[in-house]
């Protein structure tokens, strides 16, 4: 069990406010936010692979210093999944969510433009997308909707996450940078 409860909040409340998932339909889009774990990458190729969307977008730069940025990765393991290499865009400068909502967010104006978009997926950690949602939603149209689609990880869920201790610190941890981008206001 969670030793202490984010500021008062119940289980039950931090799994509500944080873990987003909408209902999936056709989009013009899949905009996949950087990370380590392949599972972003399996959740966009099965979308994209389904019909909903007929291009994915990945950003994400080298932030650990691996020599391979995060987007390419993520695309090379798209492609081995069976997506076609041009229909995938990355961004390879950004090394944190806000630079990822940034820097994708204008090069999808400059190579797409927003006026061409109706909807777009987010695809990015079940625990991430409330933070990155809202943050998006600061940077497009507010005529493009955005759906949230948490990727493939089983390990940290919605309906897991107090189980571990990696779980409940990466909840806690998110948990603090929602409140710090709300301070920033970038939410």
């Amino acid at each position: 069990m969670v030793a202490r409860l984010y500021e008062g909040m119940s289980i039950r409340e931090i799994s509500e406010y944080l873990f987003c998932e909408d209902e999936l339909a056709p989009a013009d889009l899949i905009l996949v936010f950087g990370g380590k774990r392949l599972e972003r990458a399996e959740r966009a190729a099965e979308l994209y692979k389904a019909g909903l969307a007929p291009r994915i977008f990945i950003t994400g730069g080298d932030k650990r210093g691996t020599g391979v940025c995060e987007s390419i990765r993520l695309k090379e393991h798209c492609v081995s999944l069976g997506v076609p290499e041009e229909a995938i865009v990355t961004e390879c400068e950004s090394v944190n969510s806000m630079e990822n909502v940034k820097m994708s967010s204008a090069l999808i104006e400059k190579t797409m433009g927003w006026a061409n978009l109706n909807n777009v997926i987010i695809v990015s950690a079940p625990y991430h997308l409330r933070r990155i949602k809202h943050a998006l939603a600061r940077y497009i149209p507010r005529s493009v909707k955005i759906t949230c689609c948490p990727d493939t990880r089983t390990d940290i869920t919605r309906e897991n996450w107090w189980h571990t201790q990696e779980g409940q610190n990466m909840v806690v941890r998110e948990l603090e940078k929602v409140r710090t981008y709300a301070f920033q206001g970038e939410l």
